[in-house]
């Protein structure tokens, strides 16, 4: 069993602290619509959809992300209120469900039995029906998925058993890693896409001492932590985007700020 070294916890508690700081003092950003709440057998959220069609659809899946592999037909349905879902047995290899959750009337839909689920409010449907999706843990014996909701609530769900694997990083002429963070860590090169629209990589280097993970690791208190906060404030700050191999500048990546900015590729890109 891995226990937390002290230094461990402290680290956490300080990077805890500096994330909500920096969130509070960011301005208030627009509210997604559909809002997914994650529960803790979700693997995969809204935006994760596109890596899914394309590593299905046979494109190019960026090193470290996940390849997803229908294993079964998908099964349709529009229902009012709570229902369930029958999928029968999941084939050989499979380790989650993907789904594409559709509010039609407003209403809360609760996922499964993990706690996730979707919150569609009147304002979210002025536009129209608003879906998320995602991929789900298959449990142990599980072979359906239940969503609850209000009797007047009317959804629409597509639902298929897929197998998920997360790829290796890619190594470069230099033998540096590259690829997108997962669950293992983050590789030497980290894929995102520049300000300028070119698809490139940052040194994970550049990326902790902009992002503060850097600093963090120096931190012997919550009072450091918060005088590297003040010091910083809400300025952003600008790193280089290199190619493949890291040496040619194509482009920069801008970390902090008003609105801050994602540090890996989105899926639907890494083709």
């Amino acid at each position: 069993m891995n226990q937390l070294q002290p230094n461990e916890v402290l680290s956490q508690a300080l990077r805890a602290e500096l994330v909500s700081r920096v969130q509070k003092a960011s301005p208030a950003r627009k509210r997604k619509r559909a809002r997914l709440w994650l529960g803790a057998g979700t693997l995969a959220g809204l935006g994760l959809l596109g890596g899914v069609g394309a590593a299905a659809a046979g494109y190019f899946v960026m090193p470290g992300s996940q390849n997803v592999t229908p294993l079964s037909p998908p099964v349709t349905g529009t229902y009012e209120g709570t229902a369930t879902i029958d999928l029968g047995e999941p084939p050989a290899g499979t380790t989650g469900i993907e789904m594409q959750l559709t509010c039609l009337t407003p209403g809360y839909l609760k996922i499964g039995e993990a706690g996730g689920g979707v919150d569609c409010t009147s304002e979210d449907l002025l536009s129209g029906p608003q879906t998320v999706g995602g991929i789900n843990a298959l449990l142990p014996g599980q072979n359906s998925l239940t969503i609850s909701t209000g009797s007047i609530t009317r959804w629409q769900i597509t639902v298929k058993y897929v197998n998920q694997e997360t790829t290796d990083w890619g190594v470069n002429e230099d033998g540096k890693s590259y690829g997108m963070e997962n669950e293992k860590g983050a590789p030497d090169l980290i894929a995102v896409i520049a300000t300028n629209g070119a698809r490139g990589y940052v040194y994970r280097t550049d990326e902790e001492e902009a992002n503060g993970t850097a600093a963090m690791r120096t931190f012997r208190s919550p009072a450091d932590a918060l005088a590297w906060q003040e010091a910083r404030g809400n300025r952003a700050v600008a790193i280089p985007v290199y190619d493949v191999n890291g040496k040619e500048v194509i482009g920069e990546f801008v970390i902090g700020g008003g609105d801050g900015h994602m540090v890996e590729v989105p899926k639907e890109a890494a083709r």
